[in-house]
């Protein structure tokens, strides 16, 4: 980090690199959240808290992306530079849903703003106070993903609000990270934390894609190591490049800028723990399987059924407990699920997605393709888009899970009334799902390529269906399914 006539600069990390030059016309690299309130809010309260709660503590907030012509290593590196002429009006806009302000403007006008490219001269964020939301109104968050990803992102949304009840934390700790680029957490936290953070070190020191390796042949025992890690890495390699089929599926194919971006309606998050239990299965396990059912019936009905359609999750590799650092940042990877929608039985289905939830909980797919982005981030544009396309390619969709917080909040005063958020859909993908979760609801955000997906609502009343199901066995049996 560097300061020239008070302006500071400073190197972007390399994974924040990867995500700055993802953004396409077809598809932008922001991530979009949306707050909304039974009653009005008070603005002015509202962009107080925003210039005193994040402003002031994210400096990511008031510093744009100055980006080489071309990225090569330590020597020609995107950074982070203060905006001199940084003014919070600039960020902010104000606009009125269409009558009659339900919940389908709402969306539809969510749509309509997050379609927009963020302007490139300054900090890459914007703020929309949206009014005539029924009795109340709404805002959105529009926040590039080189500042930090989605889960992150959320707890800065959140750290502008205070708790109803008086008794949790209503602003978030930041860790001060002025000296550098941040780490992962030491020792004593979880093995995927400490391993990127090893892998940090090796290229904080010697700053180029050659570190590790130059490390290894330096000391024969690590040398060793690394190809003891190169062996245990193997199958996963084959997973990763040519071992994972890209079957395609008619949800796959060109792409439109016009994205259709809706969310379902909630359910209560204890009712789906509690149908998991007498399996061991997790909400994740669940909400994944409805998802899995959802598409299947939605192929189905297109008489296009595929026997799985596979997706990408991220894996978050931030400990839950630890401070926001105040200049944000990527910390996790990402790994492939199959969803079997060729499978006949709800119960098939699910036993096959917890086994591979189960499996990248315990493995090290998260930490690698982490570790790929931080070497892509050295390279030259073209090549880190040209990875993206052929990692991506073999996926249909992203699906990502975030956590809000399980007690009701309130923002300048006006409770909270609902939460949702649209993760960035990566490369040529066009299909985007967002589980998302707020004073024990869950819902899940479903962002659709208008081309590939014209009938976006039927997919959404499907979602709808099969995570009603999940809280409701007894009552809502899983809908039979025409062909099967």
């Amino acid at each position: 980090m560097m300061a020239v006539g008070g302006i500071r600069a400073e190197r972007m990390d390399p994974a924040d690199v990867v995500w700055l030059h993802m953004d396409r016309p077809t598809n932008l690299m922001v991530v979009n959240t949306v707050l909304w309130f039974d009653v009005p809010v008070d603005q002015a309260s509202v962009l107080q808290a925003f210039q005193d709660r994040v402003v002031s503590r994210f400096r990511r907030f008031r510093q744009r992306a100055a980006d080489p012509a071309l990225t090569l290593a330590a020597w020609a590196a995107p950074q982070w530079v203060d905006d001199a002429g940084f003014a919070l009006a600039d960020h902010v806009s104000r606009t009125r849903l269409p009558t009659p302000g339900d919940q389908r403007a709402l969306q539809q006008t969510a749509s309509d703003l997050a379609g927009r490219p963020l302007r490139k001269d300054r900090p890459l964020w914007e703020l929309h106070l949206l009014d005539g939301y029924g009795d109340g109104g709404a805002l959105l968050l529009r926040t590039h993903h080189a500042i930090a990803d989605g889960g992150a992102l959320v707890q800065v949304l959140l750290s502008l609000t205070d708790p109803l009840d008086g008794e949790h934390p209503g602003v978030l700790p930041v860790r001060d990270d002025s000296a550098g680029p941040p780490l992962l957490p030491g020792p004593g936290e979880h093995a995927a934390g400490r391993a990127v953070a090893a892998v940090r070190r090796a290229g904080s020191a010697a700053g180029d894609l050659g570190a590790v390796v130059r490390a290894a042949l330096a000391d024969p025992r690590k040398a060793a190591g690394l190809a003891g890690s190169a062996r245990a890495d193997a199958a996963m390699l084959r997973k990763l490049g040519f071992g994972l089929a890209a079957g395609r599926n008619r949800l796959q194919g060109p792409l439109v800028p016009a994205k259709q971006r809706t969310w379902t309606c909630p359910v209560p998050v204890e009712a789906v723990k509690a149908a998991g239990t007498a399996t061991g299965s997790t909400v994740n396990d669940l909400m994944l399987t409805a998802i899995t059912s959802a598409l299947r019936r939605y192929l189905l009905e297109h008489d296009a059924l595929a026997d799985e359609v596979i997706v990408i999750v991220p894996v978050n590799l931030r400990p839950a407990t630890a401070p926001l650092p105040a200049g944000l940042g990527n910390e996790f990877g990402l790994a492939f699920v199959r969803l079997p929608t060729g499978e006949t039985g709800q119960d098939r289905r699910r036993a096959r997605v917890k086994a591979q939830m189960d499996q990248i909980k315990s493995g090290r797919e998260g930490v690698f393709v982490n570790t790929m982005l931080r070497w892509m981030g050295q390279l030259p544009a073209a090549v880190q888009n040209a990875w993206v396309d052929a990692f991506a390619g073999k996926a249909t969709a992203i699906v990502t899970n975030v956590s809000g917080p399980r007690y009701p909040v309130q923002l300048a005063g006006t409770p909270v009334a609902g939460m949702a958020g649209w993760v960035p859909v990566t490369g040529p993908l066009g299909l985007g799902l967002s589980i998302v979760s707020y004073a024990d609801q869950l819902s899940v955000g479903l962002a659709s390529d208008t081309r590939l997906l014209p009938d976006h609502d039927r997919l959404l009343a499907l979602l709808e269906d099969e995570i009603g199901a999940l809280h409701t066995p007894a009552a809502s049996p899983t809908p039979s399914e025409p062909g099967s």
